[in-house]
């Protein structure tokens, strides 16, 4: 086998693992914030570091690897990426996140009973006022037993009452003696409405109070594993033992500043690691493959590199089932909020697979001089010139060089054009692909741990698809010229009415309802119902009643209590979760706003499948189309500058893509979709912290049009370029005897040993 087909092979993986690297972290940030307890803020500035790292060092790198041993360059440049994605790994190991040390003395003493309590001939006043029955007790309830006149005779000897599990053995994770205040609930309701003798009732909280006395750490444990939970129910023990366990993390937030560091330098190196392989690699395929068959080269290139997120988001994925302990909490599984994914696995799987063929690139040969198999390693039209100037040129003429070299390619026309329609192009997709999972998942309800694999499966194949083909017909079509610039407007044109397209294509999730639904109090969660329930600092979890949910547009002519998402269990009037047998749905009992008393996550059954199926219908042939326009366009960009400067050229466009792309597009979108957001969460000092629900039509019109507007000023700069593009030569082979020279000649030059 020909040495360039090793090459290109090597080059290809190393792309294709730079790919995974840059997708798999997208997917791991989530997690990444909540094990450190880390802002979106502090997150946001962490992921720019790889920018802060390219943005200045890959012109240079460019220019001046461009005049050596442009192999090593890249092999080192990949060995770099391969050793920071091992380092990112390693917070996870350097900063363990213990267990946190809480201060359980306030809900042991209200756990302890009285001696009034404990006695023989306790009053029902007395028996209610023990707070763990007060919790469980529904206000309506315990006011109505609070009225009534007290009995005084002994308390009978307790008889369970035989109890029948519908839905499996029940799971005690989250409930204290639960069977005992139902069978309490019951005798209750026969109190009020039959005013009957209090024995059964005093009898079963005799019971519940009495055991109590010797399982005070076991109570505090499920109090705390409750404490902890994805969701909030009503209960004052509970929730106040949230509250400091809230404030707990609050004052250990400070910690987070040395994994902060590491992973910021890590990226900080990841970002000058990966300005070799693509300013360098391109060019050196360029010197050794024939013109004709470079789209082919290119488009499979691409297409191996775009399959490198798929496998990104996939990796994501299969991580984020585990644990990041390996060992989840009971009731705690992937689909939860609150779960934390095993991020770390995926940077040690990739960083430890990306060192062979790093080290293969920087130590491959360059082949016996004047061997047809040998590999153009240093640019050929750098060493020509290099001849017809001084070699003892000091560092200033070296600067002057540099500048001229710049000033050359930033005068061509095109490839201005060119440039500026790519950062636009960039400035739209990274923004939009940012963001993308946070709408999937508000606007259609699509789990997270789902959204990876669409994304993977219908945007980046589609556009992997469209990359391929590109450089397909680009070769069958002999596209040149004016030709290769129309093919690029045109499919430019496509993709805005693609995305058009979708601002039409609406929904409202379940969690989107919870926020429409209470416009008229202002986003104020708290009624009646649920006023005792102290659910002020109650995380979402959206739960509907046995009635189901329908979208806000539906509710006019229905009572505004019934039939749609509550917040949270808590905000539903719940006092008790249930688990049966290891079933993870829950169902929250006792809850006094619901219609039937019971809440549940099975009951919220999402109206939005078909529109689903709609935009993932779009996003195929939208990602498609946009790869198709992808060789084409490396090549007029290739094409637009003297060969010398090529290398050049890749690292000045790199920058600008940097600069004015992939920096501010987060920024950008960020701000435009917080200004959809109806209810925000808190941070420790009452500052707004995340989002958790927007507004559907807000969002999705405004994520939309801001894609199509900067696209449309992209699709403009294509039209410059068109304009310009007469004369353009991306296919053919050099005709003149100038370049028919160094082609012969290129294999002697091969000895050449780079610049100190």
């Amino acid at each position: 086998m020909e040495r360039i087909y090793i090459f290109l092979a090597l080059f290809s993986f190393v792309f294709f693992l730079e790919a995974i690297g840059g997708s798999y972290i997208n997917s791991a940030v989530q997690n990444i914030e909540r094990q450190f307890q880390m802002s979106s803020r502090t997150s946001g500035f962490m992921i720019s570091a790889s920018d802060f790292g390219y943005i200045p060092c890959v012109v240079f790198i460019a220019h001046f690897g461009s005049k050596g041993n442009r192999a090593r360059w890249i092999g080192a440049g990949a060995m770099l990426v391969s050793v920071t994605y091992l380092m990112l790994a390693s917070p996870n190991f350097l900063f363990p996140q213990g267990h946190h040390d809480i201060n359980t003395t306030a809900v042991a003493a209200q756990l302890k009973p009285t001696p009034g309590q404990l006695a023989s001939n306790s009053t029902l006043k007395e028996l209610l006022s023990y707070q763990l029955i007060r919790d469980r007790m529904p206000h309506d309830t315990y006011m109505a037993l609070m009225n009534l006149e007290d009995e005084t005779t002994e308390i009978e000897e307790y008889h369970p009452i035989a109890r029948v599990q519908k839905n499996g053995p029940l799971n005690n994770t989250y409930t204290i003696d639960g069977w005992l205040i139902d069978e309490a609930l019951v005798a209750a309701d026969d109190v009020i409405a039959n005013n009957t003798s209090q024995n059964t009732l005093r009898s079963s909280l005799s019971m519940f109070i009495r055991r109590r006395t010797n399982s005070s750490d076991k109570d505090i444990k499920k109090i705390r594993i409750s404490a902890a939970a994805p969701f909030t129910f009503c209960g004052t023990l509970t929730n106040s033992l949230r509250a400091i366990i809230k404030e707990s993390k609050c004052q250990e937030q400070s910690s987070n500043i040395y994994p902060f560091m590491v992973f910021f330098f890590s990226l900080l190196l990841l970002g000058i690691g990966r300005t070799m392989p693509w300013s360098l690699g391109v060019p050196l395929l360029d010197d050794n493959i024939k013109k004709k068959s470079l789209p082919a080269y290119f488009g499979a290139i691409s297409s191996i590199r775009v399959l490198g997120p798929i496998c990104g988001y996939m990796i994501g994925s299969f991580c984020n089932k585990f644990y990041y302990t390996l060992n989840p909490p009971n009731g705690l599984t992937p689909a939860d909020p609150t779960w934390i994914g095993a991020w770390w696995i995926g940077f040690l799987f990739i960083g430890t697979i990306a060192l062979f063929p790093s080290t293969m690139l920087f130590f491959f040969p360059q082949g016996k001089e004047g061997s047809s198999s040998a590999v153009q390693l240093h640019d050929v039209h750098k060493e020509k010139l290099k001849k017809t100037v001084e070699e003892d040129r000091t560092i200033k003429m070296k600067i002057k060089d540099f500048a001229r070299s710049c000033k050359a390619v930033l005068s061509t026309k095109i490839y201005l054009g060119s440039v500026l329609g790519r950062v636009c192009d960039i400035l739209a997709f990274k923004g939009y692909i940012v963001f993308l999972p946070k709408y999937l998942e508000n606007h259609f309800g699509i789990p997270q741990y789902l959204v990876h694999r669409y994304m993977a499966m219908f945007g980046v194949f589609g556009f992997g698809l469209g990359a391929a083909t590109g450089g397909f017909i680009t070769k069958k079509l002999k596209l040149n010229g004016r030709r290769a610039a129309m093919f690029v407007m045109l499919m430019s044109t496509v993709n805005v009415c693609l995305y058009s397209a979708k601002i039409f294509i609406g929904c409202e999730s379940i969690v989107n309802s919870i926020g429409l639904n209470n416009r008229d109090t202002n986003y104020n969660f708290t009624r009646e119902c649920n006023s005792q329930c102290a659910c002020e600092n109650a995380r979402l979890y959206p739960v509907c009643d046995r009635t189901g949910y329908v979208p806000s547009s539906t509710l006019h002519h229905l009572p505004s209590l019934f039939r749609f998402a509550y917040f949270s269990p808590c905000h539903a009037g719940c006092r008790e979760a249930k688990q049966h047998g290891s079933n993870p749905i829950l169902d929250f009992t006792s809850c006094q706003c619901a219609p039937g008393g019971v809440v549940s996550k099975k009951y919220c059954e999402n109206t939005c499948k078909t529109s689903t199926v709609v935009f993932f219908l779009t996003v195929l042939p939208g990602s498609f189309v946009a790869g198709l326009g992808v060789v084409p366009a490396m090549l007029i960009l290739l094409r637009s500058v003297p060969p010398e400067s090529r290398s050049l050229s890749l690292g000045l466009q790199g920058m600008a893509v940097s600069l004015f792309g992939t920096l501010p597009s987060p920024i950008i979108w960020g701000l435009v979709i917080d200004a959809a957001c109806l209810v925000w969460d808190k941070t420790c000092n009452g500052a707004r912290g995340s989002c958790s629900i927007y507004h559907p039509d807000r969002l999705r019109v405004w994520m939309h049009l801001l894609y199509v507007v900067i696209r449309t000023i992209a699709l403009i700069t294509d039209i410059y370029v068109w304009k310009h593009a007469k004369h353009l030569n991306i296919m053919d082979e050099p005709v003149n005897e100038e370049k028919d020279n160094i082609r012969r000649n290129s294999i002697k030059m091969q000895a050449v040993q780079p610049d100190p």
